[in-house]
């Protein structure tokens, strides 16, 4: 069920689908085995790379490389539990930190929203940042597969990158909060 998901998702975005299999030695002997699904496609001159590790731990890792010629705005995204929301009784179950009030709106109130449906049916928590790997800006999601539609997450999650990089590769940025939030 996992490979035919992702072998689709693969060849609807031209990408290319692996499957590595592991055994977790631990140190009392004890076996575990470990498989790790892996996507990898292009959008914008930008490398997305869908790691998906089940086995021991059921975890996903969404890493998307920029090119070189997209400028990155620091941010991190982190949830609120459905739990937590219960109390705090919020709009929405995303925090998000930015300096950039632009492109806050803009995850906010556009890109975040391509995860409510879901979120309003799943425990999807995902914690989305950026960051400086080896001279190269990555856009990291992570977030466990505790949930039981997680293979029908990956539609959402192409749109939210996409929209992402193309915001980042926009001029919107420069533009005063003000004029961003009456074009927007």
């Amino acid at each position: 069920m996992i490979e035919s998901k992702l072998k689709q998702i693969a060849s609807e975005l031209n990408g290319e689908y692996t499957i590595e299999d592991y055994k977790m030695i631990f140190t009392d002997g004890s076996r575990s085995p470990e498989t790790y699904h892996i996507v990898k496609y292009e959008y914008a001159e930008s490398e997305i790379l869908i790691l998906i590790q089940t086995g021991f731990t059921e975890t996903a890792r969404v890493i998307t490389t920029l090119s070189t010629y997209t400028r990155p705005i620091e941010f991190e995204i982190d949830c609120v539990s459905p739990f937590e929301n219960l109390f705090l009784r919020r709009k929405t179950r995303f925090k998000v930190k930015c300096k950039n009030q632009n492109f806050k709106f803009f995850l906010e109130n556009e890109a975040l929203m391509t995860f409510d449906n879901i979120m309003e049916t799943e425990n999807f928590n995902p914690r989305i940042f950026m960051q400086n790997n080896e001279s190269n800006d990555q856009i990291v999601m992570e977030f466990h597969l505790g949930f039981p539609k997680w293979t029908e997450i990956f539609d959402e999650i192409n749109l939210f990158l996409k929209s992402i990089i193309d915001e980042l590769n926009s001029d919107n940025r420069f533009i005063s909060h003000k004029v961003y939030k009456e074009k927007n």
